[in-house]
């Protein structure tokens, strides 16, 4: 048994490689066994954990199983295969961008391109009026009103320095419930009726007072007033008015999101002056100010005097959350710079939108590897795709996606729609290694046994895309901490861009495999 221990050692640490390239033949490291042990089936890191539970029943020169039932080797393979992807960019000018991650703002980067972002979203009642007293709820105490967009410091892409002006819009209509990044707001909204507009630096130089940065969004997120900017834009009394006149006639407006959105479809906010950033969005709200009586008492020497003075108070009605649609209209031209290098057979991912990566799994040559040597049992273990990634120079700091998702091209069309998330199976994450430089995907197990199993293996089950994704997850805590996705989206959360090596792309792949004689 020690024999055997100290071979899995070795085996663990060897690594064998084969390139498809260039036609190399395989040198494949295999550690066999004629002891008397058990016919199993071997695979690692499962290898170390079998034998650590066998340890109590073996013995150097006496076992009880072995022998009685069968010889045979046990072959554990781990192997590097290279594989020129023959990958190619195609263009993503038309995807889901549904999201809480609001983009707004332009960018012109030599090596990126030109990025003109604004938004569209559904407002919900966020709280309840009936926290106002009667006699306070009353349309004549009104006294201004402000449309609140809160970004958090330094989440932005650019110069945060940079002057900016924002211009919002009330919605005159419903949004379409198939709404894309290409959505053009024309029709939705009013041109020549703004809601209000603001000039404004993304920096912590231009947050806003400390009134606005009270109200409910900012502290209930828990975030500090010095990390959060808050863009105000003064908007018309009237429409605060309008709140309070609907909630006293019509209460049942405010009970249901659907119904609710009737009456208050949304807003519509766009850039309006400035180029050279673009920040991040991530909440919206509607904070109405209105008035109360407040009772003074003054006692001078043995005179009392009580007055009444006007006193602000302020409630939120409208607020943005993940519950309601909001959407980003993305505008993004692909740089020369970038085209030349997808015209020279590159592989560019760009977010938001831009390119994808498209490829054929080399699944058939994994799988004729597999079955080149005749044996009686076998298992795959793992298998995990690697594929080399530069960050692109410039000077917005602009960097490479954090997560790319593999996912079956056939598969991607209905993916985000029907809000799938990766399954190890038809769909795959890796994150960027930025020390090595690199994404991996691994936990590709079920693919290729599910591919073993079938006769005919068609384009579909090999043609694959890669893009870029956001995770949502939440985590349960119990005797250990367990994360589980919960959301997949197109990553919009800020401009990135990666060139991808896919002609020096390599899988891992571990077997083990048995000869019985």
């Amino acid at each position: 048994m020690n024999n055997l221990l100290q071979a899995l050692t070795l085996m663990q640490s060897s690594t064998s490689r084969y390139d498809f390239k260039n036609s190399q033949t395989l040198l494949m490291k295999t550690i066999s066994f004629k002891n008397d042990i058990k016919p199993f089936r071997l695979a690692l890191p499962a290898a170390v954990l079998t034998l650590a539970s066998l340890g109590v029943a073996c013995d150097d020169e006496t076992s009880k199983i072995g022998s009685s039932l069968t010889e045979g080797d046990i072959a554990i393979s781990i192997d590097t295969l290279s594989f020129d992807l023959k990958a190619k960019s195609v263009p993503n000018n038309n995807y889901d961008a549904r999201t809480g991650n609001l983009l707004l703002g332009n960018i012109d980067v030599p090596e990126y391109g030109k990025l003109s972002c604004s938004f569209v979203s559904r407002l919900m009642c966020a709280t309840s009026l009936d926290a106002v007293p009667d006699s306070l709820r009353s349309p004549e105490r009104v006294d201004s009103c402000k449309l609140v967009l809160y970004m958090s410091r330094g989440d932005l892409t650019g110069d945060s320095l940079t002057p900016q002006k924002v211009t919002a819009y009330n919605l005159t209509q419903q949004l379409p419930s198939d709404i894309t990044n290409s959505f053009d707001p024309t029709g939705y909204y009013d041109p020549s009726s703004k809601l209000g507009a603001k000039s404004f630096t993304a920096s912590y130089a231009g947050r806003v007072d400390s009134i606005a940065m009270s109200s409910p969004s900012a502290s209930s997120s828990g975030v500090l007033s010095n990390s959060t900017i808050a863009i105000d834009i003064d908007i018309p009394k009237e429409f605060g008015v309008k709140i309070f006149e609907d909630y006293e006639k019509n209460p049942e407006i405010f009970e249901w999101p659907s119904t609710f959105a009737k009456y208050y479809p949304g807003l519509f906010v766009e850039p309006s002056f400035g180029k050279g950033c673009v920040s991040n969005i991530w909440a919206v709200d509607l904070t109405v100010f209105y008035w109360y009586n407040n009772k003074v008492t003054t006692i001078e020497e043995k005179d009392t005097t009580i007055t009444w003075e006007h006193a602000p108070a302020y409630v939120t009605p409208l607020m943005s959350a993940p519950e309601v649609l909001s959407s980003n209209n993305i505008k993004y031209e692909v740089s020369d710079y970038l085209k030349n290098l997808v015209s020279d057979g590159k592989s560019v991912v760009t977010t938001p939108g831009g390119y994808n990566v498209e490829f054929k799994f080399p699944a058939e040559d994994i799988l004729e590897h597999y079955r080149k040597d005749s044996h009686n049992l076998s298992l795959i273990s793992e298998l995990i795709l690697s594929i080399p990634a530069e960050t692109i120079d410039n000077d917005y700091g602009i960097g490479a996606p954090p997560t790319l998702m593999l996912i079956k091209t056939s598969e991607l069309k209905n993916f985000f729609t029907d809000n799938k998330i990766p399954d190890n199976i038809s769909s795959f994450t890796a994150e960027y290694d930025s020390t090595n430089k690199r994404y991996r995907f691994s936990s590709m197990r079920s693919y290729i046994i599910d591919l073993l199993n079938k006769t005919d293996i068609s384009d579909e089950d090999v043609e694959f895309t890669i893009l870029p994704i956001s995770l949502t997850t939440e985590s349960n805590s119990y005797n250990t901490t367990v994360t589980y996705i919960t959301k997949c989206t197109p990553y919009t959360i800020k401009p990135t861009m990666v060139r991808l090596d896919t002609d020096e792309a390599e899988v891992v792949f571990t077997f083990s495999s048995q000869i019985i004689d």
